[in-house]
């Protein structure tokens, strides 16, 4: 996504969460997947739209936003035990 490709991918674990509507999505099966690479190969306009959200979407992920999350994940999680060990 950061370097602008169109991606194709399934709405299986967590990809969703990552690509949002930036990405085509497709099923798990070799035929969905065809199906969808084809559709993807067909649609030049839509591989473009695609590819320029992928750039903007690659935008809202870095490691120094990923590092404060956990952060706050292991502020929370050590707030939590030390209020139970009270």
């Amino acid at each position: 996504m950061a370097s602008g490709a169109c991606v194709l991918t399934t709405r299986r674990l967590a990809l969703p969460e990552v690509g949002g509507d930036a990405v085509a999505y497709c099923g798990v099966g070799t035929g969905d997947i065809a199906a969808g690479l084809r559709e993807l190969l067909d649609d030049r306009v839509r591989r473009a739209e695609l590819a320029q959200a992928a750039l903007r979407r690659a935008k809202e992920f870095s490691w120094a936003a990923s590092a404060q999350a956990h952060r706050e994940a292991y502020d929370r999680a050590r707030h939590r035990h030390r209020s139970r060990e009270s």
